[in-house]
């Protein structure tokens, strides 16, 4: 008898995997899948994990996965459409900044929990630097990578006004001019050198990009700030764009407590700490943990800068409505055609 409920229990025993959907943006989704496996194991766990890239800019997932991975401009939308479900708080987030936790909740109701947050920023050469205000008072030149992120471009640029009027497009067009018209707009693409190496050779004196840019720059002393797509004084609404690790709404049972330890795992400090320190040396990426920042600093002094940037209450992050998969790219493709009849200065 025994051991026929013990045949019964294993036949009712949840076997399958954990399947993840890994964003595809982060610095180097391998080793982030390496990293996660063996702390998986070392904490004693042997179900399988199933992997799947996933771009959540583009691609609305399947609502098979357990767990989830993605920028919260995509928050909504994954909660609107059952994709992601209510978390219990039961993971600890005392070292998270305060503005990411209150600023990431819907309508009260905690769906994911951050562990890695990106800004838009403006990097120059401690010796070539002049302040700016914002993105009309560059001199000097500037690379971007404008086609890329130009649907972003207008969001944050809605923000910096808080105006609906045609600050977007007048920032969208004073980019496209500085950067150097129509050839150097067609290059300019998140996956080509071409935007690092402009500036990289001196030929323009700031770089609009991501605080992970600077890994591929030389070593040298840099000033770090956060962009205004504006003509204010003052960037009033700074925006971030954060990664949240979430759980698929139909995960239960066992697995459930399999995904709270993987969201355990992604969390912790240590395991941030490892991701934005490759072998190469610092990522510059921004954890949501600032504990952190401190560390980092001690092996260059710029992550002093990154903390001050990241410690703004003021700071908020960007999300979009729940119909993120229906107007964004739409809202690209109208500001691409908008870009297409810009006649070079």
């Amino acid at each position: 008898m025994e051991e026929k409920k013990a045949a019964g229990a294993a036949s009712l025993r949840d076997d399958s995997p954990v399947i993840i959907y890994t964003f595809v943006y982060l610095r180097d989704p391998d080793r982030f899948r390496t990293l996660l496996e063996e702390r998986f194991r070392k904490s004693g766990h042997t179900r399988r994990i199933e992997f799947r890239d996933w771009n959540c800019y583009h691609e609305i997932p399947d609502k098979d996965g357990d767990i989830y991975m993605y920028d919260a401009c995509a928050m909504s939308a994954l909660v609107d459409k059952g994709i992601i479900r209510v978390l219990p708080e039961i993971i600890d987030t005392d070292k998270v900044f305060d503005w990411i936790l209150d600023r990431s909740r819907i309508k009260g109701k905690t769906y994911g929990f951050p562990f890695m947050t990106c800004a838009n920023v403006l990097i120059c050469r401690k010796k070539d630097y002049t302040p700016v205000n914002n993105i009309f008072e560059i001199e000097g030149g500037l690379s971007a990578p404008l086609k890329s992120m130009i649907g972003y471009y207008s969001v944050l640029a809605f923000c910096n006004y808080q105006d609906s009027g045609e600050g977007t497009i007048n920032v969208i067009e004073r980019i496209f001019r500085t950067i150097g018209g129509r050839e150097a707009f067609e290059d300019s693409m998140l996956d080509t050198e071409e935007v690092i190496d402009r500036f990289r050779s001196g030929e323009c004196r700031y770089l609009l990009g991501f605080t992970e840019n600077l890994r591929s720059l030389d070593r040298d002393e840099y000033v770090v700030q956060l962009a205004n797509l504006s003509e204010n004084d003052v960037n009033e609404m700074p925006l971030f764009m954060t990664d949240f690790i979430s759980m698929g709404y139909s995960t239960s049972g066992e697995k459930l407590l399999d995904c709270l330890d993987i969201m355990e795992i992604v969390t912790d400090s240590s395991f941030v700490h490892d991701l934005c320190t490759g072998e190469d040396g610092l990522e510059y990426m921004l954890p949501a943990d600032r504990t952190l920042y401190p560390v980092f600093a001690e092996q260059d002094p710029v992550y002093e800068q990154l903390y001050d940037l990241v410690n703004d209450e003021n700071n908020g992050i960007l999300r979009y409505g729940s119909n993120f998969y229906e107007d964004f790219d739409l809202r690209k493709e109208y500001l691409l055609s908008v870009v297409q009849s810009m006649e070079d200065a």
